[in-house]
């Protein structure tokens, strides 16, 4: 019993590990593509900077934020109804192989119809690691082989912007959350937002204790801030400053990073009594 469930669980370690080194050591730049108003074309870099020659497969898929983090599928009736991308782009090339440290870029051109309304469009392009011929012809010869796909994936959003761009960003509440026997803990915030664009940034919260003076607490970088979320929750990551739960004050910075870099989409402070502060061993 033991060596058929050796047998059937086998193929898919194969396969996970193939696509776990893969995916490892592909480099993807930008991680966002914005296309603004008189772009024409987009550009994308891949690095290989693994041992092994791997094949990667393009596809568009359609996602929509979660107001907490992440996205969720659409089904082709739902993205029927959202703003995609995807029927205005054209990839190329739709399948790379690369080599040890070879590099490739990946050409994305826009097609804009006549009167395309202003606001955003968005799609997710998805790069799907194959596993090596070999490695699929060992486990298909192998009659006690479950029939698995296993494969490991990624996929970067591609941003249509059209006409003016059209946001504004607040943040609405702040705590903390800390650990004392840990000593680490996060910033969790509420947002909220209004227009038809979205913005990308770093999000910073600074922690002043009174009589002290200000230090970085916790940070998350490259948030995207999506046109269909007219709110959003967020947990920013702690940077182990020393800390210590006392009466303080807490600033909230979103700057704009990429196509946004200068801008500053709030610089809030918040007034912190030690009561405020949520703590847990």
């Amino acid at each position: 019993m033991l060596n058929t469930l050796f047998k059937n669980i086998l193929p898919s370690l194969i396969l996970y590990l193939i696509a776990q080194t893969a995916w490892a050591n592909l480099l993807i730049n930008p991680t966002r593509v914005q296309i603004n108003t008189n772009d024409r074309t987009a550009d994308i870099t891949l690095i290989n900077i693994s041992k092994v020659t791997t094949t990667y497969r393009l596809e568009w898929e359609e996602k929509k934020a979660k107001s907490d983090g992440g996205y969720i599928n659409l089904s082709s009736t739902d993205a029927s109804n959202f703003p995609i991308a995807s029927k205005m782009l054209r990839i190329s090339p739709k399948q790379v192989t690369l080599k040890p440290n070879e590099r490739q870029t990946i050409k994305v051109a826009i097609r804009r119809p006549q009167g395309l309304a202003n606001g955003e469009y968005r799609s997710h392009l998805l790069f799907k690691a194959l596993p090596p011929k070999t490695a699929e012809e060992g486990l298909q010869s192998n009659a006690a082989s479950m029939s698995v796909n296993i494969v490991l994936s990624f996929a970067i959003p591609v941003v249509i912007q059209q006409g003016t761009p059209d946001y504004k960003i607040a943040i609405n509440d702040a705590h903390i959350n800390y650990s004392p026997t840990r000593k680490d803990g996060s910033v969790a915030i509420n947002l909220s937002r209004t227009g038809t664009h979205s913005v990308i940034g770093h999000i910073s919260a600074y922690w002043t204790p009174n009589g002290g003076k200000e230090v970085l607490l916790a940070k998350q970088g490259d948030y995207n801030f999506w046109p269909e979320l007219a709110s959003a929750t967020t947990s920013l990551a702690w940077v182990g400053a020393d800390f210590a739960v006392t009466d303080g004050k807490l600033r909230i910075v979103y700057e704009g990073v990429k196509d946004f870099r200068g801008k500053t989409f709030f610089d809030k402070t918040f007034t912190i009594n030690r009561s405020m502060i949520k703590t847990a061993n």
